[in-house]
């Protein structure tokens, strides 16, 4: 009976291990501190977009967005250190269910074996085994007892087990997409140094002349005129192709909104920015904006195919889409991202609903960092020679608010 005894007591867990613990708190406070540096960039950054239409305001946003992703790389970091502490933890845990499980099982093999032996026995010996029958039933209780406390032991350590590695499961996905979002922004800060790159192309155009670069400024106006005014004139006429009775019906969720919690700041249409600054040459937007930094992931809105990309600053800098990216999908639906800082898709890839395609920016013709969204009848989208900004997409566009 104390073999039984000993087993029934034993532990299930071994020493919580405390080190691992303070790790983890420490980690927290560290990403705490981070998140709160971030938000003060964040805050320095929407100031200085207010001033980008000076050439020292605009200097000022390329370094403050540059630390920012700086500051944001070594925030995912302290989350993905702090991540693995917590699988390690799990795994220890894990490893003490699966000792203590062993422990009940060898435990449950020799009751079942110690019952056997009493099966096997004939009752006139089993009986002679004791110098009382009360003290022969008492036994085989106790038997009973054990073997029933036993099974109910390790049944639930089975599941506690489960349990634990399902969390550790949840918890190596977490550091996979922690994982993923350091190369996420491992591509942020190259897109930062790109706009280094463009600051200093900047300087070096203008001379650090404030004048030197309202020039500039009104060149890429004039030239952005002429574009917008030549895609309208194509889109006028593609559009008499939409087909409405064959796409997809009005319906929220029919398309994911590229950006996560993206707010629309321009709808589509005839907008009053649309109308009142001649941004788009026929005070109408052919798509919807919405809020993004430099660096946001901008994600395929459906199942699809890249019909194509393309850069249109190589051409006419700050004169257009900028960086671009053309999705095509199956529901007779085609889907436009521009103004991107970085593609991570090329021509004919095939890519699912939510991947990330490219992350928004500053590129081509903007008044600030966001994404632009444009939705067509696939049959209607063509890819044509510009006359002054190279190949560009155009197409019979809808209003994206009726399939987001």
């Amino acid at each position: 009976m104390a073999f039984f005894a000993l087993i029934l007591n034993l532990p299930v867990f071994a020493a919580e291990p405390e080190n691992l613990k303070q790790q983890i708190d420490e980690k927290n406070q560290e990403i705490q501190k981070l998140e709160e540096e971030i938000k003060q960039y964040q805050e320095s950054v929407d100031e200085a977009e207010s001033a980008a239409k000076t050439l020292s305001g605009e200097i000022k946003r390329l370094d403050t967005e540059l630390k920012k992703l700086n500051a944001q790389i070594v925030l995912t970091q302290k989350k993905i250190a702090k991540k693995e502490l917590e699988i390690k933890e799990l795994g220890e845990d894990i490893t003490d269910t699966q000792d203590s499980i062993k422990n009940r099982q060898n435990a449950l093999a020799k009751i079942l074996e110690g019952l056997n032996k009493a099966e096997s026995d004939g009752m006139l010996e089993t009986f002679l085994k004791y110098k009382a029958l009360s003290d022969f039933f008492d036994e085989l209780e106790r038997i009973r007892a054990l073997n029933t406390g036993v099974r109910q032991n390790y049944e639930e350590l089975k599941t506690l087990k489960t349990n634990l590695e399902e969390r550790k499961q949840k918890a190596e996905a977490a550091r996979l997409d922690l994982k993923n979002l350091q190369r996420d922004l491992l591509a942020q800060r190259e897109i930062q140094k790109d706009a280094r790159t463009e600051k200093n192309q900047l300087l070096s155009a203008t001379k650090n002349q404030e004048a030197a670069y309202q020039k500039l400024l009104k060149d890429r106006e004039k030239r952005r005129a002429e574009i917008y005014e030549e895609i309208r004139q194509i889109e006028n006429e593609l559009k008499k192709q939409i087909d409405f009775g064959t796409l997809p019906s009005f319906s929220s969720g029919v398309l994911l909104r590229p950006i996560d919690g993206g707010v629309i700041t321009q709808e589509f249409g005839k907008t009053s920015f649309a109308r009142y600054t001649d941004v788009y040459g026929n005070g109408f937007h052919n798509g919807v904006d919405l809020r993004a930094s430099v660096g946001t992931p901008v994600r395929a809105a459906e199942d699809g195919t890249v019909k194509a990309t393309g850069n249109t600053d190589f051409i006419c800098p700050r004169g257009s889409y900028g960086k671009w990216v053309l999705v095509e999908h199956p529901n007779k639906l085609a889907t436009l991202y521009a103004h991107l800082s970085l593609t991570r898709v090329s021509s004919r890839q095939e890519v699912k609903r939510g991947d990330i395609i490219g992350y928004s920016g500053n590129s081509g013709y903007t008044t600030g960092p966001h994404l632009h969204f444009t939705v067509y009848d696939a049959r209607t989208v063509q890819l044509r020679q510009s006359r002054v900004c190279g190949v560009l997409p155009y197409g019979g566009y809808l209003n994206p608010i009726n399939y987001l």
